[in-house]
């Protein structure tokens, strides 16, 4: 039992599949851990300057069994915590979940279970939110998290392994924070200098002069002035500062083509999201859903209406009210971008806040 849990515990951590995305920075083989009787192994800690991906292993060579992994969002999903502050950082999601070998699942990022049979070898990559600059060293929880963070009493922990008693990985070391920026800059292209060409002679052009004005009693016409177009409300992309009244375009957040999956690079930005609205609890927002015009139009507002209703629902599963967010669909109605092409068509798939007061 307890390395059932054990594993459901490890395997939902295990990972966004956008993280291999971006650039891993540093990486730590067989990084120091407390190891738990009956459990598995971390094996490699991959960094990246936003994520923290832990590789598991957990093998049994001679008895097959049955483990469960929760995805993101699930009472049962690992939870990471900084030991010292209690801090908790995001799980993603998880990735390349593998049973003796065979891939099961190449990404999990929504609370649902994966069930695993008779196997006896599971590995997997938990792609979690990046531990803060100081932090030196995590606990990896999964399940009962409520005696774990305290909220209820640890009654005789170390009398029994007991359906109590949270199972954890604790102490696992984490690498001091190191920003790789090397290919942050532009290349610096030389020029080479070109020589000054000769000014051209100048050349005085006769005046002509200019008509002597007639008299005339003909009423001239005014000119006529067309009145310049109200300017359209400024869109600007989401950051740290809002205002209400304002309409904000997460630019980091893309819809596959034709469906309503979030794609995993744009969790970090729905994530900052979720940060703006716990410091600001006053705030109510309106999210509008976009699409490219390809395909029906009566298809296409419902595909909006099911990515406004995607990303409501990871901002409810990271405990924002439902209460203050509002949606709206307006499938291709309004582009952003070319709809001939799908680079900038991809662009149209998006989604917009609105901050309402």
């Amino acid at each position: 039992m307890v390395k059932r849990l054990f594993l459901i515990l490890w395997l939902s951590i295990a990972g966004l599949t956008g993280a291999s995305a971006q650039k891993i920075t540093q990486r730590d083989y067989e990084p120091t851990q407390r190891n738990v009787k009956g459990g598995g192994k971390v094996v490699k800690v991959e960094y990246s300057n936003h994520k923290m991906v832990v590789h598991f292993v957990a093998e049994d060579r001679d008895i097959a069994q049955r483990a469960t992994i929760y995805g993101p969002g699930h009472p049962n999903s690992w939870r990471l915590y900084d030991t010292k502050t209690r801090r908790e950082y995001a799980l993603l999601y998880i990735k390349n979940i593998r049973a003796d070998g065979e891939l099961v699942d190449d990404i999990l990022d929504d609370p649902r279970g994966v069930v695993l049979r008779d196997v006896r070898t599971i590995s997997c990559e938990a792609h979690f939110e990046r531990p803060g600059q100081n932090v030196r060293s995590v606990d990896l929880i999964e399940e009962n998290v409520e005696y774990f963070e305290g909220r209820q009493d640890l009654r005789n922990p170390y009398g029994g392994v007991s359906s109590q008693w949270p199972y954890n990985v604790y102490n696992l070391r984490v690498l001091a924070y190191r920003d790789d920026m090397r290919n942050a800059k532009p290349p610096v292209r030389k020029t080479t200098p070109t020589k000054p060409k000769p000014a051209a002679p100048s050349v005085t052009k006769p005046s002509t002069p200019k008509p002597a004005p007639t008299d005339s009693v003909v009423a001239q016409k005014p000119p006529v002035i067309t009145p310049k177009p109200a300017p359209a409300p400024k869109i600007e992309n989401f950051g740290s500062s809002l205002e209400a009244g304002r309409t904000y375009r997460l630019n980091n957040l893309l819809f596959k083509q034709s469906a309503y999956e979030i794609q995993p690079e744009s969790y970090p930005q729905l994530d900052s999201l979720v940060a703006t609205l716990d410091r600001n609890p006053a705030i109510r927002i309106e999210l509008s859903g976009h699409t490219d015009n390809v395909g029906d139009a009566k298809l296409n507002l419902a595909l909006s209406q099911n990515r406004v209703n995607a990303v409501k629902n990871y901002l409810v599963n990271k405990g924002i009210s439902a209460d203050r967010i509002q949606t709206k669909a307006y499938g291709g109605s309004r582009p952003i971008a070319d709809n001939t092409r799908e680079e900038t068509r991809r662009l149209n798939r998006r989604v917009e806040v609105t901050i309402l007061r």
